[in-house]
C-alpha cells in the first residue's frame, strides 16, 4: 500500500515548502517548518534594512543615512540683484521671470528662472487661497 501524497508523512518538514504544506493540508504547523519561515523572513527583513515595502518603493531601494540637500538660496535670500522686486519695477535683468497669480494677495515679482520662480509661484498661489491666513 502507498502513503497518499496528502498525509501528514509526506510534508517537507523543516523547510518553508513544508509550512505551505501544513497550510494548503490543513494541518497544524510543526516547530520545525515554522523556525524555516521565520528564519526566511528574518533573512528578507535584513536585506531590506528595516525599510518597509513603501519606502523600498520610494527610495528605488536606496538604503542608509540620506544626504544632506545642498541648500538653495531663494526669493529673499537670493543674492541676484532684482530678484524679488516688484513687478511694477522694469525688468532688472533679461532673464528675471514675472510671477503673478490671479486673485493673490502676493503683487506680481520678479524672480531668477528655477528655484526662485518655483518659490515666488508657490508663494503666490497660497496666497491665493480665500480661507487661510498665508
Amino acid at each position: 500500500m502507498t502513503a497518499s501524497l496528502l498525509s501528514p508523512d509526506t510534508i517537507d518538514h523543516g523547510t518553508t515548502r513544508g509550512y505551505s504544506q501544513h497550510r494548503k493540508r490543513g494541518v497544524p504547523y510543526c516547530q520545525p517548518c515554522r523556525d524555516a519561515v521565520n528564519a526566511q523572513v528574518k533573512a528578507r527583513a535584513a536585506g531590506r534594512a528595516g525599510a518597509s515595502a513603501a519606502q523600498q518603493a520610494w527610495n528605488r531601494g536606496a538604503v542608509g543615512e540620506p544626504s544632506v540637500p545642498t541648500l538653495v538660496p531663494t526669493g529673499r535670500s537670493c543674492g541676484a540683484a532684482g530678484c524679488g522686486d516688484l513687478a511694477s519695477a522694469p525688468q532688472p535683468a533679461a532673464r528675471m521671470l514675472k510671477v503673478s497669480w490671479p486673485e493673490s494677495r502676493e503683487p506680481a515679482r520678479w524672480y531668477c528662472p528655477g528655484a526662485c520662480q518655483a518659490y515666488g509661484l508657490a508663494l503666490a498661489e497660497v496666497r491665493a487661497l480665500k480661507d487661510r491666513c498665508a
